[in-house]
């Protein structure tokens, strides 16, 4: 039986919680926040929500909305399609409030490597979460 891998990457801004999920909220506007994303898409498929994200240096990763809760400020998905070098991906993204105009975004997700060793899987999944909390610290700056 294969053990899920686990990447956990956070970052706290000098923002308040409800102005970054604002930024980050709308599945369909990953590329409007990180670079990875050179266009994402929302299209319906049956009752699914998916976005199709066109990567920087090519590819295209398909993703399925699994929950979003606006309350808890969290958004969960996992991967339908894509080059990354995994399987049985799920992921979270979540705003938690801080003191004094800042929030910590904490961004997890488990899978299992495939095509590549664990090591490897993780780094890019890693590299991946923490492009995307470069890109919100540059635009909210870190607390």
């Amino acid at each position: 039986m294969l053990i899920m891998l686990n990447v956990h990457e956070s970052a706290v801004l000098s923002a308040g919680a409800a102005e970054v999920w604002a930024a980050i909220s709308d599945f369909g506007n990953l590329a409007e926040w990180h670079p990875a994303a050179v266009t994402s898409t929302i299209e319906t498929r049956g009752s699914d929500t998916v976005r199709v994200i066109n990567i920087s240096g090519g590819g295209v990763l398909t993703e399925k909305l699994e929950a979003h809760d606006d309350g808890a400020m969290s958004q969960s998905y996992s991967i339908v399609d894509g080059p990354l070098p995994v399987s049985d991906y799920h992921s979270t993204i979540k705003i938690i409030a801080g003191d004094d105009d800042k929030c910590t975004v904490d961004w997890t997700g488990k899978f299992n490597a495939d095509g590549a060793d664990d090591e490897a899987a993780s780094k890019i999944i890693s590299g991946i979460y923490t492009a995307g909390l470069s890109a919100l610290t540059k635009r909210f700056g870190l607390a």
